[in-house]
């Protein structure tokens, strides 16, 4: 159980926003989430000899924001535009204006695994095709940090702006990493981005770990404050859980394991759970016999986003939390290669008192 006392929030998460199959929004995921959805997949090769890969894609974007039209943006790739529409509905436009203004200084963490991996096929595709041809247009869009250099030049922001390579549980470090940054004073607010583009050589080797694993694509973004307006949607972050890496000293069940408990010890029994790994992770909590909250699985509705999976967690943590869905809400994100971490989120208490 969370104890009681007068600290304040390590943070509270005061805007969110989404790019998935489901649409261009955090409704949209909220919605496809709470209905269990069964969106379509696209089953598809490449070449004649090449193996179908399963898929969820996001639909079109119509009609074009003005944003997209911006000369920076107009040969990015499809992960930075899907990061940068995020980033934008998670800060809204009041914020938004008081970062193009120097009023508030926003920090950014951007969380990915595959990264812009179009570009980076395509460009070393042409440079194995013959190198005097290869594109320089396309060589800034293969560097992991695009996306979030993108982000900051349209903001005008001239703050901290970090890039985390990590598994599907990266964004939940992220938060972290903004919540510190808080307060430590660094940043005034802190823009936590993640995001993933469809591509064949990403699609074919989560295809290695099952021939009907389903990949699909988006973005998810949290906007990280020191305070919040009683009038304002905001969550609350209660916890934030160790991080259990796996090794020879450690499986990825046991640390699966290790993250139930430590959440089963800071979150009531009655808090929704998002979890990003499917019902194997569901299974060791309804194994301990202690917990009786509802499991929604991201992965589930929309197939394996990677690095997007643990922010589609949090943003749904958030909607359950704003749409009175939950008191509580907590975010279970087993990562597929690296690690184990987890936050607790609850309601904004009012009123809030300093120490």
């Amino acid at each position: 159980m969370i104890e009681k006392t007068n600290r304040v929030p390590l943070a509270f998460i005061t805007g969110w926003g989404a790019v998935s199959p489901a649409g261009w929004s955090a409704g949209a995921l909220r919605e496809a989430l709470a209905a269990d959805a069964q969106l379509p997949i696209i089953t598809e090769k490449r070449s004649e000899n090449a193996p179908h890969r399963h898929m969820r894609k996001v639909p079109p974007l119509a009609p074009m924001p003005d944003w997209m039209k911006n000369a920076r943006l107009r040969r990015t790739t499809t992960a930075a535009r899907y990061a940068v529409h995020a980033a934008l509905e998670a800060l809204g436009e009041k914020n938004r204006a008081l970062v193009q203004s120097g009023a508030l200084r926003l920090g950014i963490v951007f969380c990915t695994m595959n990264g812009c991996v179009q570009f980076s096929r395509r460009f070393f595709e042409e440079v194995l095709t013959n190198p005097a041809f290869a594109s320089p247009i396309l060589f800034p869009e293969t560097v992991y940090n695009a996306p979030a250099s993108h982000l900051s030049a349209l903001l005008g922001s001239p703050e901290m702006n970090y890039t985390l390579i990590g598994d599907s549980a990266q964004f939940v470090r992220g938060v972290e990493l903004g919540a510190q940054w808080i307060e430590d004073s660094l940043v005034d607010a802190c823009l936590v981005v993640s995001a993933e583009e469809l591509d064949w050589v990403s699609d074919e080797a989560w295809m290695l770990f099952g021939k009907n694993n389903i990949a699909t694509e988006g973005a998810a973004a949290v906007l990280l404050q020191r305070e919040s307006q009683p009038d304002q949607a905001a969550a609350t972050v209660q916890h934030f859980t160790p991080v259990w890496t796996y090794g020879n000293r450690m499986s990825r069940a046991k640390a699966a394991r290790e993250l139930a408990l430590d959440l089963l010890g800071h979150a009531r029994k009655q808090a929704t759970c998002f979890d990003g790994f499917g019902s194997s992770v569901c299974g060791v909590f309804a194994g301990l016999r202690e917990w009786h909250a509802e499991y929604i699985s991201v992965c589930k509705t929309f197939g394996e986003g990677f690095s997007v999976t643990s922010g589609w967690q949090t943003v749904a943590a958030c909607e359950w939390l704003m749409e009175g869905r939950a008191e509580q809400a907590v975010v279970s994100a087993v990562g597929l290669t690296q690690q184990a971490a987890g936050l607790v989120v609850g309601g904004v208490p009012y009123p809030v008192t300093q120490d």
